[in-house]
């Protein structure tokens, strides 16, 4: 059935949908970069379906950013972004962002992409947690502006 995936659903949304999941996406990303905890565990959208938009967000713009600067090796990414994941994300959840991580950088090695992927789809809260501290990374790197970010954020909620 399609959209299957987040990231697919999030293409289908009405603008003022996929503007309030991009926005809520860029603060998670900016909470994480400050290491802000209480701005991590408040990011989130309580309804699931939102979520999994917020994720779609994420993961779409984390795939055009890879377009332009290559994310680094596996090993490397998880150096980099396990810390971020570790001083911000909410009990419980940072756990199972770095089992995602590491299947998902297991899975680049091997044919079980598509079962990482369900997972992913399965346990979107940690999947959109998981990508905006990828994304909190990128800022890091130079490969991305978190005033940028913020500017974008704050134009979203406002459209």
């Amino acid at each position: 059935m399609f959209p299957r995936t987040a990231q697919q659903q999030w293409w289908f949304e009405a603008p003022e949908s996929k503007n309030r999941s991009q926005a809520a996406g860029l603060r998670l990303a900016i909470a994480y970069h400050d290491r802000d905890a209480d701005a991590v565990a408040r990011a989130l959208p309580e309804d699931e379906a939102e979520v999994r938009l917020v994720m779609g967000a994420l993961e779409n713009g984390l795939l055009a950013l890879n377009q332009l600067y290559l994310p680094g090796a596996p090993d490397e990414v998880w150096e980099r972004v396990t810390p971020i994941i570790d001083a911000s994300a909410p009990a419980g959840v940072a756990s199972r962002a770095r089992a995602l991580l590491a299947a998902m950088m297991h899975a680049m090695y091997d044919p079980t992409l598509n079962e990482v992927y369900d997972r992913k789809e399965q346990d979107p809260y940690a999947g959109a947690h998981l990508y905006a501290a990828l994304t909190a990374m990128r800022a890091f790197g130079g490969e991305g502006d978190i005033e940028y970010m913020r500017a974008k954020a704050d134009e979203l909620d406002l459209a």
